[in-house]
């Protein structure tokens, strides 16, 4: 468990990620809260069920497989690369006997769970497999494309409190 405390000029707005890179095998898989709203990126776009929409900056759907991608299972490389940002508080990874769960806690902020799931296909030259369960206060990758809600903001007490809490006792039944 890590309490975190940020201080500063109140309306000050930001994101924050834990990141964890995990190396997991092909038979790992991320338990989330089924429905959740996710985010997916430019870089998913090859991968989806529809069509990008022009100058869009991402795309929703719901977990486990938004827009007909299936997140929740990581499989062989596959020559893919993939950021989402899942509207959930916690989650846990698998990967046979081993767990490792997540959940973060931040009242009145917006809560996420980013995921990278890099299966050889980033960077172009030289891809290697990678797995980032990261989660993060906010919901974007970059404050220039932050909606509304979509970033944390430091309230009118000029502080923002926030816990982080890893564990390998699984939390998702």
């Amino acid at each position: 468990m890590a309490d975190y405390v940020l201080s500063a000029d109140a309306g000050f707005r930001f994101v924050w990620a834990a990141h964890a890179l995990l190396d997991l095998s092909e038979r790992a898989g991320l338990h989330i809260r089924e429905g959740a709203r996710t985010r997916l990126f430019p870089e998913a776009a090859r991968q989806l069920d529809r069509t990008w929409p022009d100058g869009a900056s991402w795309v929703e759907g719901d977990w486990p497989a938004p827009c007909g991608l299936r997140l929740d299972r990581f499989g062989p490389d596959d020559g893919t690369a993939v950021g989402a940002v899942i509207d959930a508080s916690h989650c846990c990874v698998h990967d046979q006997t081993d767990r490792l769960s997540f959940a973060l806690e931040a009242d009145g902020q917006p809560v996420s769970i980013a995921l990278w799931r890099n299966l050889g296909g980033f960077p172009a030259q030289h891809p290697y497999r990678s797995t980032g369960v990261e989660p993060m206060l906010g919901r974007v990758f970059d404050l220039a494309e932050a909606g509304p809600g979509d970033v944390a903001r430091v309230p009118a007490s000029g502080e923002v409190r926030w816990r982080l809490t890893l564990t390998t006792n699984c939390r998702c039944a």
